[in-house]
Order: structure tokens, then sequence, then C-alpha cells
């Protein structure tokens, strides 16, 4: 009873964090801009636009709506559609922009939820955000659980410690665009499964509830830190299952390719019928999705028109790394603090971890799970280079996560040593 309580008040004290920063963990002004981010207009703009014409007008696509004949900037729309929408208005759509890299899938069950019950929007918008802050708050706290039944609960204690004032991790976590915690969803799922399942894992069972686990990624952020994705959520099959043999090599890239193609076929299929709605013509989806993946993925690519101003951020490749490695984890309110000095701190205690024989399959795991941040700045660098406000986020999945974990386990293990003296 006394453990429940423990982990009810670390899920309550998460989501207060991310929901109303009541630590102000999260620095003044990054809070305040992700009330209302830019992204997240465009959740508004579907609304509004399922509101009055039906949930796949427009394709069904997030967007923009204009409310007035301003054409100018996206941003300004947003921020007045965003007005309307909290005022029950119903305003008369002059135009409306349809983002079309990701298909909405998270703003089609809101409009769904709205149609359903009829609230007022003030309190549908409140209501979709807490949704997301739970959910991320009650992954967070599972991944605590599983650290209490390995390690023990002043482990798990000192761990959630050391990940509250990590800002990065809840600054979107409310998010009605970023659901971030569709990040954690299988990461956390397959620790507990192979955790219970460790001598004798039911792979087909692993497979059609990843595929889903999957399906719920894409539907709800599409692409979005594909590859971080991909790589985070195969971390708990790497720890438990691992052997440096053909075999195991055969299987989990098997196993992972069908996890990986059955929901995102699923996904792109539904994507291109949403083209067809909106344009007509599915291979208008199949131009901009390459287009898409050449823009996310090619450092040299121009923006031209509105948006070239984004070619000023770019810089050469080797800057993305010292960029995300510079910036602080902690709130620049109180004390900045690079990700260098957790990386170093974490690498420390890693080797201490590996000398006294202590949990070396964990070090090894953590230290392979840099990949997945790594993969997206390296192959996807120019969304890293014009998204600094965001991508300090793929840190955490979850390969800083897990660090802050060893660091625990060396916390611990002095505590424990100081005591018997």
């Amino acid at each position: 009873m006394k453990d429940k309580l423990i982990f009810f008040v670390f899920t309550v004290l998460f989501f207060c964090n991310t929901q109303f920063n009541i630590f102000h963990f999260i620095p003044k002004e990054r809070f305040e801009y992700s009330k209302v981010e830019v992204s997240e207009t465009l959740v508004i703009g579907k609304l509004l636009n399922s509101e009055q014409n039906g949930i796949f007008e427009d394709g069904g696509f997030t967007g923009i709506f204009y409310v007035d004949s301003n054409l100018s900037s996206k941003n300004v729309a947003g921020k007045k559609s965003y007005e309307k929408y909290i005022n029950n208005e119903k305003p008369k759509k002059y135009s409306y922009w349809a983002y079309k890299s990701q298909i909405g899938g998270q703003a089609i069950l809101y409009s769904l939820f709205e149609k359903a019950f009829g609230l007022d929007n003030m309190v549908n918008i409140t209501i979709f955000r807490m949704f997301n802050s739970i959910f991320l708050s009650v992954l967070l706290t599972l991944f605590l659980v599983w650290v209490r039944n390995k390690y023990g609960m002043l482990t798990a204690i000192v761990t959630f410690l050391l990940i509250l004032p990590n800002y990065w991790i809840f600054l979107y976590g409310k998010s009605a665009w970023w659901c971030s915690w569709v990040y954690f969803l299988p990461f956390v799922y397959s620790l507990f499964f192979f955790e219970k399942n460790n001598q004798k894992p039911d792979f087909k069972k692993y497979v059609i509830v990843f595929s889903v686990l999957f399906f719920i990624k894409f539907w709800f952020t599409g692409f979005e830190f594909i590859t971080v994705f991909l790589i985070s959520s195969a971390i708990p099959y790497i720890y438990y299952v691992f052997e440096n043999k053909v075999s195991f090599y055969i299987n989990f890239i098997t196993r992972h390719i069908i996890i990986l193609v059955v929901p995102l076929i699923a996904t792109t299929l539904f994507q291109l019928y949403q083209f067809k709605l909106l344009t007509g013509s599915f291979q208008d989806g199949v131009n901009h999705l390459l287009d898409a993946y050449s823009r996310r993925a090619n450092g040299g690519y121009s923006y031209s028109g509105e948006y070239s101003y984004l070619n000023t951020f770019k810089k050469y490749h080797a800057d993305i790394v010292f960029r995300y490695i510079g910036g602080s984890f902690m709130t620049e309110d109180f004390i900045k603090l690079p990700f260098v000095i957790i990386l170093a701190i974490g690498f420390c205690c890693s080797v201490f971890l590996y000398f006294k024989k202590i949990e070396r399959r964990l070090v090894f795991t953590t230290w392979f799970s840099i990949l997945a941040p790594l993969s997206w700045l390296i192959l996807f660098k120019e969304h890293a280079h014009i998204h600094p406000h965001v991508d300090f986020f793929i840190w955490y999945c979850p390969f800083l996560i897990l660090l802050i974990l060893l660091i625990s386990i060396s916390i611990t293990f002095y505590f424990k040593k100081a005591n018997r003296f």
C-alpha cells in the first residue's frame, strides 16, 4: 500500500510539473510559449474546420484556419483562430492551409470527442492537454515501477528526483500536437513484457502488441523522430534478449521489420487517401512524402518564399552535435547546466559500475541507446538545424533516462555503503 501511494505521488507530481509547471523547472518563457505553441494551432485549425465542415474536410488534415483575408502569416492566423476557438465562435473560413506531413490522427480523435460530447471549447482543449500530460506522467511512473522492481525503492526515488528537473521531457508534454507520451509507450511496455517473460518470451504476442503500439505512434505523431522511436523501442529487447549469435540478429531484424512495416503501410495508405480527398490524386501524396523526407534528411535543402528565413539557421553539420550537447537540461532561469555535464557524470558512473561489476548489461545497453538521438541528429540534420526549440527532447528517448538510472544506482550504492559504517 505504501509503495502504491509513493507511485501515485510520482504520477501527480509529474502531471503537475507538465501541466502547470508548479516547481518552475521549465523556464518561464518556454512554458508560456508551450501553452499555445505554433504546432498546436494546427490542431486548433483542424478543430474549427471539423466543427463547421466535417471531420474529413480538407482531407482531415490539421492546418491553419484563416478567419480573415490576411494570409501573410501562418503564426498570426493560428493565434487568431485559437482566440476564436476558445471563445466558442464559428468564424467564416476564408482559407485553409493543410499540414500534409502527418495524418493528424490525434486531431481526428479530438474532433470525434467534440462532436460526441459538445462541451465548451476551452474545456475541450484543457481535456486534450490533460490527456497528454496524464499519459506521459503514467508512463514515466511505470518506468519507475520497473526501476523499483529491479533495483529497489531508494533507487526509484533518486531516479524520480533526478528526472523531474530535466525540463525537456515535460516542456511539450501537455501539447495537443506533440503527444510526447507516444515515444515512451513501446519502451515501457517491453520492459515489463520481458521482465515477466524473460525465460520464454511469447514473441508472437510481442510482435502483435508492438505493431499496435507503432500504429498508435504513427497515428498520433506521424513519422516525427522516427529513427529515435525505432531504436528506443528496441532497447528492452536488446537488454533482455541479446546474444551475439547469428540467430539473434536474424530474429531481431525479422520481428522488427514486421512490427514497423505493417503499421507503416496502414498509416501511409490512410495518408494517401487523405490526399485523394484533398487534391483528388494519390500521386500528390506520394510526391509530398518524398519531398518531406528530402527536406528532413538533406541539410543542403534550400527553402524559398515565406520559409526562406529558415536557411539562415543552417550551419555546418558538425555544429549540430555541439549545439545539442551545449544546451541546458536545467532551467536557465536558475542555472544553465549543459547536457555535456550530465553526459560526463553518467560516463563516470558507467565506468564505476563496470569496474564494480554492477549492472554491466545495463551500462552497455544505455550507451547503445545513444544511437537513438544521434540517429536523428545525423540522418535528419535539417530538422535538427531549425528545431532546437524541440529536438532536445530526443536525448531522453530513452538514453538520458537510462543514464539517469545509472547515476541513481551509483548514488544508491554509496548511500547504502555509508549506512553500513
